[in-house]
């Protein structure tokens, strides 16, 4: 009589007697949190004859007896478990986790009875073309690795060394998108990688999920779950190597050496004529994600004496907090300093004639404006009262175009602030690059004195820092800015302005930094329609 056994779909907690036979799909140790010399837990993918997958945790207790016993795509029957509510969230996204007891029996199937679909590819077209990335799905993905930068060594936020490597993946039709690998991986790639190779270098990734940053999609590796296999012995790693080579030897060096990234400046880009800017309106009622271009007047700034600037690493630009026996430490890449270095970090409210919005200018963008660094000021400004420098002022009415990253926060309206990745203020690239709706409405320079409409913004009103009604906030501040037939003088504006709410996070790397949300939602986002005909 033949044995039965149960199916992972049909996993309930009502039932204690439960008879598996699964192949293991991934296995992989996790560090105790408390030590990171031991090991905490193994987890286990394991998959049954229906293709349901589930994740498996044994426990630190067990550890020692499963240690190595357990081996990556060999078949076992597995009975016995602790079944386990999924409250966070795992791998394998089911409604239930199984726990390794004392009771639990495992046995190794010599003879396997059902095929082993051992990974779940994603084509790289698919990413490309994907309208929106799920950077928490995990997935696999094949291909031959065709490009290299130069490997970098990390110090993570616990203070480990580690190595990143960006590769080049393609696959059978040429598609091709960067795979960036971590810690030990990086070792396992680079021995297969010698120069000269003309043997194809296929890879499987396994685990790995996908990235999209300034509308570049790539893939990389997700902590200990991810996988590389570089093994030629593999079905899917023999199959692929048959088809790209139609059975004839390869005689050419197939990989080469990537430059690393070099970041263009916000003229560069412009100059290679495929930017389209829009405008602001465009902006606010745009409901995808990624960086996109505005050209706007500078009408307000909104800081203070104290938020203008922070202090960060002298090395990069993280954040440093309170020194520590007067040194401060950087907990990003772990240099110290006997003093902190000062970065601007500065939000400005900029006007293009189809409507505001607000802006968030970091060190490299803001020293370009006003023309001198952080440091400079704090030295050589006389500073009044809860005034911001006065050199701030010389960003005022300055025309710019402005590359936006917008994110899914400012799509659902949880944050105002549009962090400002890149800028150009070249007069003549910008009236090449506006968009027709701009080429009579973009505010110019334009003195107080000839500003027709003067807006007045009492300090009752448009004081942000009290718990005040949202809706006489930040919406009476944009709807006074739509009456506008020319720029706002800037002391008006940023005197109502200056006290804002919010709360900025210096905790990343500039340029792809992100605002903290609100402390509380804001009203309905604004559009700042001119309805004046003149303009």
């Amino acid at each position: 009589m033949s044995q039965t056994f149960d199916y992972l779909a049909d996993l309930n907690a009502r039932k204690l007697q439960w008879n598996f036979k699964v192949y293991v799909i991934r296995v992989w140790e996790l560090p105790n949190r408390y030590n990171e010399g031991e090991v905490g837990t193994i987890e286990v993918i394991i998959e049954d004859s229906q293709g349901t997958r589930l994740q498996v945790s044994i426990p630190k207790s067990l550890v020692s007896k499963w240690r190595g016993v357990l081996v990556q795509f060999q078949m076992y029957i597995m009975t016995n478990f602790i079944v386990v509510d999924n409250q966070k969230g795992n791998i394998s996204r089911g409604k239930y986790l199984l726990f390794f007891s004392h009771r639990t029996i495992v046995s190794h199937v010599e003879n396997p009875n059902f095929p082993l679909n051992a990974f779940r590819f994603r084509t790289i077209r698919e990413l490309l073309n994907a309208e929106k990335i799920d950077d928490s799905a995990l997935f696999d993905m094949i291909g031959e690795v065709v490009g290299k930068e130069d490997p970098k060594e990390l110090i993570t936020s616990k203070r480990k060394e580690t190595k990143r490597l960006t590769v080049i993946l393609e696959d059978l039709e040429n598609n091709r998108i960067g795979c960036t690998i971590f810690g030990e991986m990086v070792d396992q790639l680079l021995r297969h990688m010698q120069d000269g190779r003309v043997e194809p270098l296929i890879v499987v990734v396994q685990y790995f999920k996908a990235t999209r940053w300034n509308g570049k999609t790539s893939v990389q590796s997700h902590f200990d779950i991810s996988q590389l296999h570089i093994d030629s012995n593999l079905k899917d790693v023999a199959e692929f190597r048959s088809r790209l080579l139609g059975g004839e030897p390869s005689s050419s060096v197939r990989i080469s050496q990537v430059p690393s990234k070099t970041a263009w400046s916000g003229v560069e880009e412009l100059k290679q004529g495929a930017v389209l800017v829009k405008t602001i309106e465009e902006v606010l009622i745009q409901h995808e994600e990624g960086p996109t271009w505005i050209a706007a007047s500078i009408v307000a700034i909104n800081v203070t004496k104290d938020d203008w600037f922070y202090k960060s690493c002298r090395k990069c630009p993280k954040k440093v907090e309170t020194p520590i026996e007067n040194r401060y430490e950087c907990g990003k890449c772990g240099h110290t300093h006997g003093s902190a270095a000062l970065r601007f970090k500065v939000e400005v409210m900029v006007f293009d004639g189809t409507g505001s919005i607000r802006l968030l200018l970091w060190d490299k963008e803001t020293s370009m404006l006003c023309g001198k660094r952080a440091e400079q000021i704090m030295e050589d400004d006389v500073i009044v009262g809860d005034e911001y420098p006065k050199t701030l002022d010389n960003m005022m009415e300055k025309r710019v175009i402005f590359k936006i990253n917008i994110k899914e926060a400012n799509i659902n309206q949880f944050d105002h602030v549009y962090t400002v990745m890149k800028i150009c203020d070249d007069e003549d690239i910008i009236d090449k690059n506006l968009p027709k709706e701009l080429s009579t409405n973009l505010p110019s320079n334009v003195s107080e004195d000839g500003c027709n409409n003067y807006l007045e913004i009492s300090e009752n009103v448009a004081n942000l820092k009290t718990d005040c009604d949202t809706e006489s906030s930040m919406d009476v501040v944009e709807e006074c800015i739509s009456s506008l037939k020319y720029k706002t003088p800037s002391k008006n504006i940023t005197n109502g302005l200056k006290n804002s709410p919010l709360s900025l996070n210096e905790d990343e790397e500039e340029g792809q930094l992100s605002t903290n949300r609100f402390s509380r939602k804001m009203g309905k986002r604004q559009k700042c329609v001119n309805l004046d005909a003149d303009i």
